[in-house]
């Protein structure tokens, strides 16, 4: 697959022309090939001309996994087969003047422009080494991967590089073995006589399963290893590596990672070690060759990965596909009587949109029913707009200032040198409307108790449970910190075939504090356990309800 980009050249009435790199086709496995076209408001494609062009590259070489010697400087091992990378990425300037000046520019996008004064002092050193070696690269893929590498580098969940690798990643095509196992973090009480914790890393669990493409594995099993390495630090050794890597601001919440392993297991590793634990009986340590899993014959319910091991109100989808929509009702363990209600829902869209109204009607009910505890699942916080929040820190909190935007004007400009002046900045920022710092009500419902489940939050999913946190009557339950992506981001796309986006802020807490890369903590830390799961236990859902009910709003009077 190669995608065709602007050679500069056109004619006087308006015709552009478009050149892919080279590629190589085989007959026999290629009879057909075909070319597509995107525009916004359409176009007229002229011609077509295929030409010969440099060596022939046998097609699909079998190959091991990431960073197998099989596949050339420019090839990526990808479902165990040399794919050529060349057609991913814009072409490469003719000259090292012009190398060098796009890579000089490219590096300005992102010491003028990437906001996160942590990651700044961090990591920006590393983006920007990066960014050097561009400057003498003379392969096509090797220089734009090497800018994918800059960002990568920055450790920030907003700051992202996309391309045509991630829909060749996805797409299933012949040959693909898919993975259809979901992971988490949590704690392996069962099997650590058989691998003990690691000091630095949470234990991996599978927390849920669809029907087929399991390789056997279910819930309560663990993941001990990728390639010989902790999964955690597999996944962040992508960085680098793969177009597939996570980044994430806080280092001490690792969800982010171990969500997208059901797609870059099968992609691009070679073996996984497991143990499994059926019937709460658990195994040696065994090794799962990802080439020799099977391929399923037909269709099979994809599952989402969504950190919740059980489901707890009546309307969630079975392969937990919550997406855009807002699930809400009394709990499946309680009911008209405890009136505990539920919420479940990935993303905070406002500004009107048909997510942002679910969710103010939610709150709505929980005072027009009665509720008596609320529990708010938001386990996959997508991220959004602040101001979709809004209505459940109403019925939360008594009104009060959160944070507020920060947004650097010079380029040196390193943020408040200590707390003081840190609430001094804050002071003279919380009253800007697009802040959206004043958050609460003057009628909250203080006496419902409202719990709140984190595990991967990003975003306006950060600025939430931030603006939650120390509301009375309120708890937040989770295994880990949330992202620490408190920012904006401004996005970028070079002709579809190069996209990247950058955070573009940081923000100031009430309390002087600079938030970017530091997530929010929960107030009770819950990790799933693995002898919940082979029960099908939801361990971090089970602490919340029994707060909730020991907190209950009393029942009215008849």
């Amino acid at each position: 697959m190669s995608q065709l980009f602007p050679t500069g050249r056109s004619t006087s009435d308006g015709w552009f022309e478009l050149e892919s790199a080279p590629f190589s086709v085989e007959a026999a496995r290629q009879p057909e090939a075909g070319v597509g076209f995107f525009a916004t408001e359409g176009l007229v494609a002229d011609a077509l001309e295929v030409v010969p062009q440099g060596e022939f590259r046998p097609v699909a070489r079998a190959c091991e996994g990431l960073g197998s010697s099989v596949c050339a400087v420019d090839e990526l091992c990808l479902h165990r087969r040399c794919v050529d990378a060349r057609g991913y990425v814009p072409p490469l300037p003719p000259d090292e003047a012009g190398r060098r000046a796009l890579a000089t520019y490219l590096g300005n996008r992102l010491q003028f422009l990437f906001g996160p004064l942590r990651n700044r002092a961090e990591y920006m050193a590393d983006a920007m080494a990066s960014i050097e070696d561009m400057k003498s690269e003379t392969n096509r893929y090797r220089y734009w991967f090497d800018f994918v590498t800059a960002v990568q580098r920055l450790q920030d969940s907003h700051s992202t590089a996309s391309g045509l690798f991630q829909f060749v990643q996805s797409n299933a095509g012949p040959g693909r073995i898919p993975l259809n196992v979901c992971f988490v973090n949590g704690d392996a009480d069962l099997s650590h006589g058989q691998v003990p914790r690691d000091a630095q890393m949470p234990d991996v669990l599978v927390s849920h399963t669809g029907e087929g493409a399991t390789w056997g594995l279910q819930a309560g099993d663990r993941l001990v290893a990728i390639d010989g390495q902790h999964p955690v630090s597999w996944a962040r050794g992508l960085a680098g590596r793969s177009w597939s890597a996570q980044q994430v601001n806080d280092p001490a919440s690792p969800a982010q990672h171990l969500e997208g392993l059901r797609g870059t297991i099968p992609s691009l590793a070679r073996a996984i070690t497991v143990i499994r634990c059926p019937g709460g009986v658990c195994g040696a340590p065994e090794t799962l060759t990802v080439a020799q899993q099977a391929i399923p014959d037909g269709p099979f319910m994809r599952v989402a990965c969504d950190h919740r091991p059980g489901i707890h109100l009546a309307d969630v989808p079975a392969n937990h596909s919550v997406d855009g929509d807002v699930f809400t009702g009394i709990a499946l363990e309680s009911d008209e009587t405890e009136r505990i209600h539920g919420m479940v829902w990935d993303s905070l869209y406002g500004a009107g949109s048909s997510t942002g109204t679910a969710i103010a009607q939610a709150a709505a009910s929980w005072r027009s029913q009665g509720a008596r505890g609320v529990i708010l699942d938001h386990r996959t916080g997508n991220g959004g707009t602040k101001d979709a929040a809004m209505p459940i820190l109403d019925f939360t909190t008594p009104t009060r200032y959160s944070e507020a935007d920060v947004w650097r004007t010079f380029l040196d400009d390193k943020g408040p040198a200590t707390l003081a002046d840190g609430m001094a900045l804050f002071e003279t920022l919380k009253d800007d409307p697009s802040s959206l710092a004043l958050v609460g009500s003057d009628t909250p419902s203080l006496d419902v108790p409202v719990a709140l489940l984190l595990t991967r939050d990003v975003s306006a999913s950060d600025y939430f449970p931030n603006a939650l946190k120390g509301s009375p009557n309120t708890r937040i339950f989770g295994p880990n910190p949330t992202n620490g992506a408190f920012s904006t981001f401004l996005q970028f796309s070079y002709w579809l075939g190069l996209s990247y986006q950058l955070a573009a802020q940081d923000t100031v807490n009430h309390d002087g504090t600079m938030l970017c890369g530091h997530g929010v903590t929960p107030d009770e830390i819950v990790e799933p356990r693995q002898s919940d799961l082979v029960q099908g236990i939801d361990s971090v859902y089970v602490a919340a309800l029994a707060w909730v009910r020991a907190n209950l709003k009393a029942p009215e009077a008849p």
